[in-house]
């Protein structure tokens, strides 16, 4: 009677959950993007705490108050010793540059990557391939940088999946063309809420049922998957795309994505979008402590251009306590995100990425590694005069904990 009971409670206890991964199965062929406009009538406080976040702006079509890049006086650089121009003509801008037939061409800039750490622009091909520039932005220097990507990265192929919402890239193999749209240039609602036209037309007691909320789906590790379906790097079906096609909020990421991480040699991240592959290795993940457990994803968030809940550090301490003795007394208790969190990846100028593994980055690991060129650590990347060598501030870790050790034996 028991057994009886406890297999009917499973079975409803399944039944009740069905709903989340149905809704975020990627085979519904009903389900349709709507666009953050449908959102927007019964979400109006939600989409207006989004437009203040980065995600709308990851993907915008090129107008003057897009643009940051500097297209007039300081417009021109070296490319492979070959000039590269850039240029303005009644609110259009260009870019003058080698093309991949090996001979300069004017390409419109079409639509604008970012803008605030670094500014990449998008030409549109004849055939309809997208393909970003070589000339790239760099906000911090105010100056301009050689992109990796031209000619050969195809955008649709190796980018849209992320900087878009709802992408149906449409190419026809026999014309090679493509005939790409997207529900919304940039990141979003249904990038992480998933297709929202079932949602749109279902009774208020089914809008639930019927759309995604990352939050409520029971397994956190999946759940964190609609974060990590972008924040990471790598391939998908076979290498063709630079992200997980095909992928649905409520999916399983790993079944349709291979990682290919940039790293430094003790495995911290030394490029961008690689946050859900450090969180992985941190004890954050293990405890389940998950992304929007730090950050807002709906508003701008108390630091701005992190969407922190609270500033800083501040936020550290609002869930761990420590006391301010031995290595937490070299600077103040107050710095955790200096040391568990140190600049050690590059998104646009070096350091301008944080690692997500919150663990501090010994001195050792740089002298282990042959040098800071090779492995970056915490001390160094505040400490970076001649006079501070990773060895001579290892010395002052050593001697603080071996302090710290002998005081707790003397207590």
């Amino acid at each position: 009677m028991v057994r009886k009971v406890v297999e009917v409670l499973v079975i409803c206890f399944c039944l009740m959950m069905l709903p989340v991964f149905v809704v975020a199965g990627s085979g519904d062929a009903e389900k349709s993007y709507v666009g953050a406009e449908k959102c927007k009538k019964c979400h109006q406080e939600m989409y207006e705490g989004w437009k203040s976040t980065l995600h709308p702006y990851k993907f915008q079509k090129a107008t003057p108050d897009i643009i940051v890049g500097d297209f007039t006086k300081n417009n021109r650089f070296e490319i492979d010793g070959k000039p590269t121009v850039m240029t303005v003509k009644e609110d259009e801008y260009f870019i003058t540059t080698i093309g991949p037939d090996k001979q300069e061409h004017t390409y419109k800039v079409d639509y604008v990557i970012g803008g605030f750490w670094k500014q990449l622009y998008v030409t549109t091909f004849p055939n309809g391939e997208l393909h970003i520039l070589p000339a790239m932005w760099i906000v911090k220097t105010q100056s301009w940088k050689k992109s990796k990507y031209w000619s050969k990265t195809i955008y649709q192929n190796s980018c849209s999946g992320c900087h878009n919402t709802g992408t149906s890239i449409n190419y026809d193999e026999k014309t090679d063309t493509y005939r790409t749209t997207w529900s919304d240039l940039g990141v979003a609602c249904e990038a992480c809420h998933g297709p929202g036209s079932v949602h749109v037309k279902a009774e208020k007691e089914d809008k639930a049922a019927t759309i995604v909320n990352p939050a409520k789906i029971p397994d956190f590790r999946r759940a964190v998957m609609v974060c990590g379906s972008c924040h990471t790097r790598g391939s998908c079906c076979e290498g063709k795309y630079g992200y997980p096609k095909g992928y649905q909020p409520g999916d399983l990421l790993n079944f349709t994505f291979s990682e290919k991480p940039k790293l430094h040699p003790d495995a911290s991240s030394k490029a961008n979008r690689q946050e859900y592959i450090d969180w992985k290795k941190s004890g954050h993940a293990r405890e389940g402590v998950a992304c929007w457990d730090c950050h807002y994803t709906h508003r701008k968030g108390k630091a701005n251009r992190y969407q922190t809940k609270l500033p800083g550090s501040a936020l550290c301490r609002s869930c761990h306590v420590v006391e301010n003795t031995g290595v937490h007394a070299i600077h103040s208790v107050n710095n955790c995100v200096g040391c568990h969190m140190p600049p050690l990846g590059k998104r646009a100028t070096k350091g301008d990425v944080h690692s997500h593994r919150f663990v501090v980055i010994s001195p050792a690991e740089t002298i282990k590694a042959g040098g800071l060129a090779k492995q970056p650590n915490s001390c160094n990347a505040c400490h970076y005069h001649k006079k501070d060598a990773p060895e001579e501030l290892l010395k002052v870790l050593e001697k603080v904990k071996k302090a710290q050790k002998d005081r707790k034996s003397f207590d």
